[in-house]
């Protein structure tokens, strides 16, 4: 594509507008740090996570951010990737073949789970597919977990048993892949208004791979020392991280930003946003450029669906 295309044009538009907007959002409610200087940026990040924990609206939405990347990783999803091949060798598989067979399946049932989660997470919503999703792993956590208790000496006599097992893995891991593993991103990303969300999603991101490092660090000894009682306490956990969508994350599905403040219990901010945003696009010339584009004939705009889609996000309130 050339450089002087119109597409290349209107998504360096886009990105502009998009700078422009953190910088005057960063004049605007951090007036002291606005000559961006190295030593400024550095504050900034602090500075601008903090305030996310001065309000109460705010602060609702850091609970919803990191609880909700806690209780992903406490699903166990990286207890199993990490250490199937020691958790698939306590139920008695010593063939490599079969270890890597049963390991390699756990991959595939993640790619396939995915499918779902992308046709249908709009139409069902965030609540529903968050805490089914979260009931049906721990009812497969405690299933494997009654399994291990009665046959936990005994595997190499109850080969059906520990193919049982393996057989709940595929399903927890396939669970985790229509639900919390999509999903519980989409939910981080949908809760702060636009000049909050670098920062809201920096903070959820903190708490999952804080978590994931934890969960890393004390499976072994955890499958060493309590056994079956790993699979227990994973369940009760995703358990809790039912409850915890059900009663206090709200559905963000299809709400817009004013909604998603009102909801939240703030007020004016992703107005506050939209106007910033919108005065930005009229000044650069890319509302013009937009609107030329929405007014064109079907053919043209048939080519560009992607990068229209894009440029209208920064328009549209609808997440």
């Amino acid at each position: 594509m050339a450089e002087d295309h119109e597409l290349v044009e209107l998504e360096f538009l886009e990105i502009k507008a998009q700078s422009m907007f953190e910088k005057r959002t960063v004049e605007f409610n951090f007036p002291h740090l606005k000559d961006l200087t190295a030593w400024n940026t550095v504050k900034l990040q602090f500075v601008a996570i903090g305030s996310l924990f001065k309000t109460m609206p705010m602060f609702k939405r850091v609970i919803v951010a990191t609880v909700t990347m806690f209780f992903q990783q406490w699903t166990g999803i990286n207890a199993v990737l990490y250490y199937a091949p020691q958790i698939f060798g306590a139920l008695g598989l010593s063939s490599n073949t079969t270890s890597l067979l049963a390991t390699g399946v756990v991959g595939i049932v993640m790619l396939i789970a995915t499918i779902p989660a992308i046709l249908y997470i709009d139409r069902i919503g965030r609540k529903p597919v968050l805490a089914l999703g979260a009931l049906g792993m721990g009812l497969c956590h405690f299933i494997i977990a009654v399994i291990f208790a009665r046959n936990e000496n005994n595997w190499t006599n109850q080969q059906g048993s520990a193919w049982a097992c393996i057989v709940m893995v595929w399903l927890f891991v396939f669970h985790f892949g229509w639900s919390w593993g999509p999903c519980a991103w989409i939910v981080v990303a949908e809760v702060w208004p636009l000049s909050a969300r670098p920062y809201g999603i920096a903070l959820g991101a903190s708490s999952n791979w804080m978590n994931n490092f934890i969960v890393g660090q004390v499976t072994p000894d955890m499958i060493t020392g309590i056994s079956y009682g790993t699979f227990i306490l994973f369940g009760c956990l995703i358990t809790l991280g039912a409850a915890f969508i059900w009663f206090y994350v709200p559905e963000t599905s299809k709400l817009t930003r004013e909604e998603m403040d009102t909801v939240f219990g703030s007020s004016g901010v992703a107005v506050a946003d939209q106007e910033r945003m919108q005065q930005i696009n009229v000044e650069i010339g890319l509302e013009e450029r937009i609107q030329g584009l929405t007014g064109r004939s079907s053919s043209i705009t048939a080519d560009i669906p992607a990068e229209k889609n894009v440029l209208q996000g920064t328009r549209d309130e609808k997440y």
